[in-house]
This record gives C-alpha cells, sequence and structure tokens, in this order.
C-alpha cells in the first residue's frame, strides 16, 4: 500500500506541474486584464505576483502535501520501507512546489500568449511523461511485496533524492533570477514585439495559425500536449507492458474504436468552432474570389480536418499498441469519420454565428453529427469480423460528402450586403 501510496503521490506531482504549464494558470499575472490598472495605481509587480500567482500556486502544491500527509499517516508503520517512501515522497513533492513557483514566476516575467504546440512543451510533455512511466515500471512490480523496495534501496531512492535535490536547488535559482526580472516594461515591449507578426502567405498555414492562435487551439493544444504525456508514459514503461487483459480482442478492438470517437468529438467540435465552415465561410470564399482555386481550397481544408481526426485516431491506435499490444486500425478510421460527420453535419445545419465570428452552439448541428456517426457501432455490432473495411468504406463515403458540402457551400455563398 505504501508503493501505491508514492506512485499516486508521483502521478499528482506530474499533473500538477504540467497543468501549471499548460493551462490557462500561467496568464494569472500577465493574461489579467487589469494589469494596465495596476500598472496605473503603480503597485510593484511582485507584490501582484504574490497575489495572483504565488498565493493559487502554493494552495495547490499545499492541498498535494495535505493529501501525501494525511496518507503517511494513516499508513505508519515503523520499518525501513515507511521510511523510504516518506523520504521519496517528500523530495517529490518538494521538487513539484519548486517547479510550480518557478513557473508562476516565469510566465510572470514573459508576455501572455498562448499555448501552442511548440516543440519545448511538447519535449517538457514527453519528458514528464517518460520519467513517470519508468518510476511507474519500476514500482508496479513490487506493489504486491512492500519490503521489496527496502531490501535494495541503492537501486532506486537514492538516485532519486539527489535528483530532486539537485533540480531543486537548480529551480530555485532560476526561481530567483525571475523574481528580479519582473517588470511591467518588460511585459509590455514584449506583449508589442509579439503583436507584429509576419505575413501568411499560405493559406493551410493561414488556417493553422489561425487556430493555434485562439482559445480553441488552446484547448486543443494542451489535449495534445496530455496525449504526448500519456504517450511517453507508455513507452518509459514499456518493461511492464503490454498490460493482461481479460477481454478478447473483438471486445477490445469495439471499446477502442468507442474510445476514438469520443477523443475526436473533444478536438474535432473546438477546432470546427474556430475554422469550420461556418465560423470561416466568408474567409474562404474571399480567398477564392482572390485568385485562389475553390477545388484547392476545398483540398486543403478538408485535408486539415482529416488529418486533425486521423491525429486522435492515431493516438489511441497507438495507446492500444504500446499498452495492449493490439494494433486496431479501426481506432484511426473512428477518427476519420467523426471529423467528416463534423462537416457534413455543419453543412446540413448550418448554425448561426456568434459576434467573435465562432461557429454558436446548435441542436441540430449536434444532432446530425451524432446521426452520421452512429453507424460505428451498428457496424462493430452487425459485422465485427469486417469492421475495419466497413469503417474504411464509411469514412471514404463520409470524406467525399464533405469535401462535396464544402465545395457546394463555398460557391453558392451570397453575400450579406448592409445598406
Amino acid at each position: 500500500m505504501l508503493n501505491w501510496g508514492f506512485l499516486a503521490v508521483l502521478y499528482c506531482a506530474v499533473a500538477t506541474v504540467l497543468t501549471e504549464v499548460v493551462s490557462s494558470r500561467r496568464l494569472a499575472v500577465s493574461g489579467t486584464p487589469h494589469l494596465e490598472l495596476f500598472r496605473a495605481m503603480e503597485l510593484p509587480l511582485q507584490q501582484v505576483v504574490v497575489r495572483y500567482g504565488l498565493v493559487p500556486a502554493l494552495r495547490r502544491t499545499g492541498i498535494l502535501w495535505y493529501s501525501a500527509a494525511v496518507f503517511l499517516l494513516v499508513f505508519f508503520e515503523e520499518s525501513s520501507s515507511y521510511l523510504d517512501v516518506v523520504a521519496a515522497s517528500v523530495s517529490v513533492m518538494v521538487f513539484a512546489s519548486c517547479a510550480c513557483v518557478y513557473c508562476v514566476l516565469h510566465f510572470a516575467s514573459t508576455p501572455a500568449r498562448r499555448i501552442g504546440i511548440h516543440w519545448r512543451y511538447c519535449l517538457l510533455a514527453l519528458i514528464l511523461g517518460l520519467l513517470l512511466g519508468v518510476a511507474t515500471g519500476f514500482l508496479l512490480p513490487h506493489l504486491s511485496r512492500i519490503d521489496e523496495l527496502a531490501e535494495d534501496p541503492s537501486r532506486f531512492l537514492p538516485a532519486l533524492y539527489v535528483l530532486a535535490a539537485a533540480a531543486s536547488g537548480i529551480l530555485v535559482l532560476l526561481s530567483v533570477r525571475a523574481w528580479r526580472r519582473l517588470s511591467y516594461r518588460r511585459i509590455s515591449l514584449g506583449t508589442e514585439r509579439g503583436g507584429s507578426q509576419r505575413a501568411v502567405t499560405n493559406f493551410g498555414l493561414f488556417v493553422l495559425t489561425d487556430l493555434l492562435s485562439s482559445k480553441q487551439g488552446s484547448v486543443i493544444a494542451t489535449i495534445v500536449l496530455a496525449w504526448i504525456a500519456v504517450v511517453g508514459t507508455l513507452l518509459g514503461a514499456r518493461g511492464i507492458l503490454p498490460l493482461p487483459s481479460a477481454l478478447g480482442s473483438g471486445e477490445l478492438h469495439k471499446s477502442l474504436v468507442g474510445i476514438a470517437v469520443l477523443l475526436s468529438l473533444g478536438v474535432t467540435e473546438p477546432m470546427l468552432y474556430r475554422i469550420g465552415p461556418t465560423a470561416k465561410l466568408y474567409h474562404y470564399r474571399f480567398a477564392w474570389e482572390n485568385g485562389f482555386s475553390a477545388a484547392a481550397i476545398v483540398v486543403r481544408l478538408v485535408g486539415i480536418y482529416v488529418m486533425a481526426g486521423a491525429a486522435v485516431g492515431g493516438f489511441a491506435f497507438l495507446g492500444a499498441l504500446l499498452a495492449l499490444d493490439l494494433p486496431a486500425p479501426g481506432a484511426v478510421l473512428a477518427g476519420l469519420i467523426v471529423a467528416a460527420s463534423g462537416v457534413v453535419a455543419e453543412s446540413l445545419s448550418r448554425p448561426p454565428t456568434t459576434t467573435d465570428g465562432t461557429k454558436s452552439n446548435d441542436v441540430m448541428d449536434g444532432l446530425f453529427t451524432l446521426l452520421l456517426i452512429s453507424p460505428c457501432s451498428l457496424i462493430l455490432v452487425v459485422s465485427p469480423e469486417f469492421s475495419t473495411v466497413l469503417l474504411l468504406g464509411y469514412s471514404i463515403l463520409l470524406i467525399l460528402g464533405a469535401t462535396v458540402c464544402l465545395h457546394q457551400r463555398l460557391l453558392r455563398l451570397q453575400s450579406k450586403l448592409i445598406l
């Protein structure tokens, strides 16, 4: 039970640090709408950082410390393994607390920017996932034998103490440096420089840039980084994988297709809200009227939608392959089906736009999407042995239908003239 508790502490610490980096918490200071008011009132930025950044971060890490302390008190025992687990838990929590403080100070001293799929964030998520997977792969074989970890602690715990202490010391030094760099002027100048971006001439790149620079793009980027962390965890825990399963391959395949459908809905809906046919149709029509080929516009757009759906299904496919050693191509096809279904449903329901130009919530749009997705479950129930072939045929049909619908909406759009 002690190792289970330490593993839970480790997972919670990694999740806490990762959310400080990829969630809206990093904008608590530099992204607050009252920043110019604080500057006009001549409030020191250090006080603003303490109130809006450090105090909430310490509350969150305090919950982690409190939960770990309660667990260690409940399962108190006089043994060397208990002391090892306590020392390891404290080392991990000290490192997580220092990392959270550094994240707050670092993002408070830099201009507010929406998170994107930058290689630094992806590398951080992958490294955290790998470390978590290595620790999981080491601890899980010993969970049923609690005392075995104490017999030879030189394999793991001393190295953890040294690494945590060294990393915490480095983070403390970096935090002091970031504290001294806090300045309203640094944030304002960085914002002005970030506002001057070069023009994007490639149509597909323009669409992707518009997506990733929006709040919907921040949600998608956060989901992608979480996926990268999960894949890193599975790669780090390759020593204990694949996991045994009491279900057969057919049942697992059906479950993976359902998981891929749910994950795809979580990505394609925010994407279509921002760059779907309803939100950007007038922009696409403007591009066509200025010389772009209608076929090229439609192909690029459908390609972006399909690639997003395939990426979601590919994550489910890779996760199943690493965790269960089960190739499930139907998961990739399910992602394609969800993306194409969203485009066709939008073209049929034609929901109105909101004041900021994004797609508004529409009951018929959601109903049509669910109806177009429903054959996924019907195919797996009726003919599971031919499910992959049937899903492939249905995905091709939907992609062609999405292409035709988008092409027709682009060419038949009527301008809204205001006289």
